[in-house]
């Protein structure tokens, strides 16, 4: 092991020089790449006009107008936001990364519930990404978005885009309108089995992280956050894997946390989103 060291010290000390002289051309190279890479890409600055934002000309008038009032209709009964986009190409452009600055400086759904659906189809490139929502990915995992699009895949290969984007729509209003979307009032004090898969808001510090023995949901990340409101009651909080709005919750400061109940004993949440 000794030995190993010091044969590496020995070949850093030589070929330092080579070494620096190396490292510019990488990063001169690099530097080219990226400008390169730059001038394929297609810039995201997309606004969202309409719930249906069709910029390629392939859905009838009338589809966008009643499609559009269903998803207007459906968000005023739920809240949840569902919005279909269809653009031409993305360029070079990486999709998962693309789709998400779409969604996020869209604002696609409510605030604290996280509750949005992004339906994106690029026709060019033939791609095809449900983007769903933080809060709404206890619901709709990416398990279950995939096979919503392996459903869509033969309608859209047939060309009959406005099919795909009804049987997207169906399945995702069936699953996201199961439970309801509003944030109860209620005290944390007085839980009970009736308030299951109700929501509530409140705040609380980070206590620790702990291993999850069984994952319950697709999308559950293996740890959970045990938490202390600001009244004293201890709580477990579930996360998804992506872990986003988690690495908010610290131990330092009370931040608010929307959260929907999912046992009472013990008290368990699915985390949907915090206040920053």
């Amino acid at each position: 092991m000794n030995r190993f060291c010091i044969c590496s010290l020995a070949r850093s000390a030589k070929f330092k020089k080579m070494e620096t002289q190396y490292m510019k051309k990488i990063i001169s190279l690099s530097l080219i790449l990226i400008i390169l890479s730059c001038s394929e890409t297609v810039k995201n600055d997309i606004k969202i006009k309409n719930n249906v934002d069709d910029r390629v000309n392939i859905l009838s008038d009338d589809y966008i107008k009643k499609t559009g009032q269903k998803l207007s209709d459906f968000e005023k009964k739920t809240s949840v936001q569902i919005v279909v986009l269809f653009i031409d190409s993305i360029g070079k452009n990486d999709l998962d990364t693309f789709v998400n600055e779409i969604a996020n400086s869209n604002g696609i759904g409510q605030k604290h519930v996280n509750n949005g659906i992004l339906i994106f189809l690029s026709k060019d490139d033939k791609k095809i990404r449900i983007n769903v929502g933080c809060g709404l990915e206890w619901i709709i995992s990416d398990k279950i978005a995939g096979s919503i699009i392996q459903e869509m895949i033969p309608y859209l290969k047939n060309g009959n885009f406005e099919d795909a984007i009804d049987l997207a729509i169906n399945k995702i209003t069936t699953l996201s309108e199961s439970v309801s979307w509003k944030i109860s009032k209620k005290s944390l004090n007085k839980l009970n089995n009736s308030d299951i898969n109700s929501i509530f808001q409140f705040e609380g510090k980070k206590i620790k992280e702990e291993p999850v023995e069984n994952l319950e949901y697709d999308n559950q990340s293996n740890e959970f956050i045990t938490v202390k409101t600001k009244e004293g009651i201890s709580l477990n909080l579930l996360i998804t894997f992506y872990r986003y709005y988690s690495y908010f919750i610290n131990e330092k400061k009370d931040v608010i946390i929307t959260a929907r109940l999912t046992k009472v004993t013990p008290v368990t949440f699915q985390l949907l989103g915090v206040e920053r």
